[in-house]
C-alpha cells in the first residue's frame, strides 16, 4: 500500500475504555495511550480509499503461549466497500462506511453510524525517512487476531485539531474527554506499507 497518514496521540481514561476478552487494557496512572489516525491510500496501492481509525488504547493478551501487545481498534471508517469487507472478514477490524470530504487542510467525515468529525490538519514540518511498524490486536469470537503493517515513510511533526465531533456510538466512549497531548502529531508522507497476513493466535 502507498499513501499519506496523520497520527495524533491522546490520553484516554482507562475507566472509559472497554475491550473484549481476552484483551486487557494497558494503562498507567489511570490513563491509556490512544491514537486517532487519518489515512489516504493512493496509487499504486491495489485499493485507493480514505480511512479514519480510533484506537483508544494499547492492549495485551496471552495467546499461543506468549504475551502479545498491540493497539485495539475501537472504530474504523472507510469509503471503500472492498476495504470494508476485507477488514471485517480477514483482519477482524470494526470497519464502517463513511464519506470523506476535503476542503484544503480540512477533512470532514460523515459515517453511516451517525458519527460526524471534522479534522484540521496543520503544515508538515521537516522529517526523516524512517521505518516503523503498527500492530493491532482484536478479539473475534474469543480468538486473538494479530495484524501487523510494516511502513517506510518520511516521518515529520504536524498538528491536528478536531474542529467538530458528534457520535452516539459506544466505541467512541472516552474520546470526548480524552486529554490532547502537547506534543504534535506525526505525519507519514509518501509511505510504502506491507500489510502482513493476520495471525489467529487462539
Amino acid at each position: 500500500m502507498h499513501g499519506q497518514s496523520v497520527m495524533w496521540p491522546v490520553l484516554v481514561r482507562a475507566s472509559e475504555v472497554q475491550v473484549p476478552a481476552p484483551l486487557q487494557v494497558i494503562a498507567r496512572g489511570g490513563f491509556a495511550m490512544g491514537v486517532l489516525a487519518y489515512v489516504r491510500y493512493e496509487p499504486p496501492s491495489p485499493l485507493c480509499y480514505e480511512e479514519l481509525c480510533f484506537m483508544p488504547c494499547l492492549v495485551e493478551a496471552r495467546a499461543a503461549g506468549r504475551r502479545r501487545r498491540g493497539y485495539f481498534v475501537a472504530r474504523m471508517y472507510v469509503d471503500s466497500e472492498a476495504s470494508l469487507a476485507g477488514g471485517r472478514e480477514i483482519w477482524g477490524l470494526p470497519k464502517s462506511l463513511a464519506r470523506f470530504t476535503r476542503h484544503g487542510s480540512r477533512v470532514e467525515v460523515s459515517a453511516d453510524d451517525g458519527s460526524e468529525l471534522t479534522l484540521e490538519l496543520g503544515r508538515v514540518g521537516p522529517g526523516l525517512r524512517s521505518r516503523t511498524r503498527a500492530t493491532t490486536l482484536q478479539s473475534v469470537e474469543g480468538c486473538v487476531v494479530r495484524f501487523r503493517g510494516d511502513f517506510r515513510a518520511r516521518v515529520a511533526p504536524t498538528s491536528v485539531r478536531v474542529a467538530r465531533f458528534t457520535s452516539a456510538h459506544p466505541a467512541w466512549r472516552g474520546f470526548p474527554g480524552a486529554v490532547r497531548l502537547p506534543r504534535p502529531g506525526l505525519a507519514l508522507t509518501d509511505f510504502d506499507a506491507v500489510m502482513q497476513e493476520p495471525e489467529r493466535l487462539g
